[in-house]
């Protein structure tokens, strides 16, 4: 609350007199008057989106050089123009940091942080440590797993390390977001290797980014616990939010019979945004909704004429519903979304944010299963449709060579002698 709000409130409440007021706002003026300008509150408004804008606009210039210039920087000039725009956001984030403005001095060190893994790239290329041999070898569907996940795990590293360096200058929340990142691309590499599927957008896929999206989740709840100022675990539930998205939609594509799991599953997830107070989830579970009333609509029920009324139906009495409990059990929707003075308690904790992970694991063997058959029948349609267009093709031909044949005349009978 601002301090002339707080002036206005206390005239309100016969605290102090309006003459008093006037005297105390003429003396704040005065010492705001005097005082150096500082930076405006964190929050979302015109410096934070005018902050947002520059840092973008900067990345596009950078990532603009670096494509048209790569070949003739090669591997050591891409290295140095990497150290060279750190070096200087970290000095832009210095003098940020003595003129006071705080929001500015992170976005700042944000920018040298995403400098972090381009120069570690560099440098595995420039040493020769990578090179475009062994990319050709990782191509392959087979090919050595030490070799080839110690460059991408190099560079997330040198992303992770940067973030942390980073959070012991200062506390700032934006840091965590490579650190989120990671937590996603790491996992999800490891899992893809240890346990190989048949595509990228399969069942086995699902159930594996289902997995990191349980782990995430459990992550963010411990860190929820544990933060003090920053809020460090946001940035873990976007990572849950959109990996749990990803996830429920592969599933739903190559699982047939979990689907009509979708709108439970929706619902828990709206539930659990209410009690751990993250919108993100919230938005997730209303996506899921949304997803399977159109499923419903345009493929189970598309030839009802009556669905329609029923839906509607549906949501005025769910609005009914909870007008009637919240006006017969306020304690209870009291308790459902806790204090927000503390950190929010999911019943379970974090071994029940662990539970879709469990299922995950238990369910790996049936998906891989229904991969196959969904690459078998792939193969077999394709081969089908191959043959009918060759068949399709050929016809033509054959109507087309018919029609080209010359018809020749008959033989002249021969004289009778």
């Amino acid at each position: 609350m601002h301090t002339r709000e707080l002036l206005n409130i206390g005239v309100e409440r016969g605290i102090i007199s309006a003459d008093q007021r006037a005297q105390l706002q003429t003396l704040l003026g005065a010492i705001e008057a005097s005082s150096p300008p500082t930076e405006a509150e964190r929050s979302f408004n015109g410096i934070a989106v005018a902050y947002a804008i520059g840092a973008i606009v900067v990345l596009f210039a950078f990532g603009w050089f670096m494509v048209d210039r790569w070949k003739v920087l090669g591997d050591g000039g891409v290295l140095l123009l990497a150290l060279a725009y750190a070096a200087i956001f970290l000095f832009v984030a210095h003098v940020m940091k003595r003129e006071g403005f705080r929001l500015a001095r992170g976005v700042a060190t944000l920018l040298a942080i995403g400098m972090a893994p381009l120069a570690m790239w560099a440098f595995l290329r420039w040493t020769g440590l990578v090179t475009p041999e062994l990319d050709r070898v990782c191509a392959a569907r087979v090919h050595p797993f030490a070799v080839c996940e110690g460059q991408p795990l190099a560079i997330e590293l040198a992303a992770v390390a940067a973030a942390l360096l980073a959070l012991r200058q200062m506390a700032f929340s934006l840091y965590v977001v490579p650190i989120a990142v990671v937590a996603v691309t790491l996992p999800e590499r490891l899992l893809r290797e240890l346990v190989p599927g048949t595509g990228v957008d399969g069942a086995l896929m699902g159930w594996r980014w289902i997995i990191i999206a349980s782990v995430l989740a459990a992550v963010a709840y411990t860190v929820d616990h544990r933060q003090r100022d920053e809020d460090y675990s946001a940035w873990f539930w976007v990572s849950t939010a959109v990996t749990a998205w990803f996830g429920c939609l592969m599933l739903f594509q190559a699982d047939h019979a979990l689907r009509w799991y979708l709108a439970p599953v929706s619902v828990l997830v709206i539930t659990a945004s209410v009690i751990l107070r993250r919108r993100v989830l919230l938005v997730v579970g209303l996506f899921g909704i949304f997803g399977f009333l159109a499923w419903l609509a345009f493929e189970v029920f598309k030839v009802t004429t009556a669905f329609p009324l029923v839906l509607a139906t549906i949501g005025v009495a769910i609005i009914v519903l909870t007008v009637w409990i919240q006006k017969r059990f306020p304690d209870v929707i009291q308790r459902v979304g806790g204090d927000p003075t503390q950190a929010p308690h999911f019943p379970g904790g974090a071994l029940a944010l662990l539970a879709p992970a469990l299922l995950g694991l238990l369910m790996t063997q049936n998906a891989a299963g229904l991969d196959r058959e969904r690459e078998a029948d792939l193969r077999s349609h394709a081969h089908a449709m191959t043959s009918r267009n060759r068949a399709r093709r050929d016809s033509i031909d054959a109507a087309r060579g018919l029609r080209r044949t010359p018809v020749e005349p008959p033989a002249a009978a021969a004289p009778k002698r």
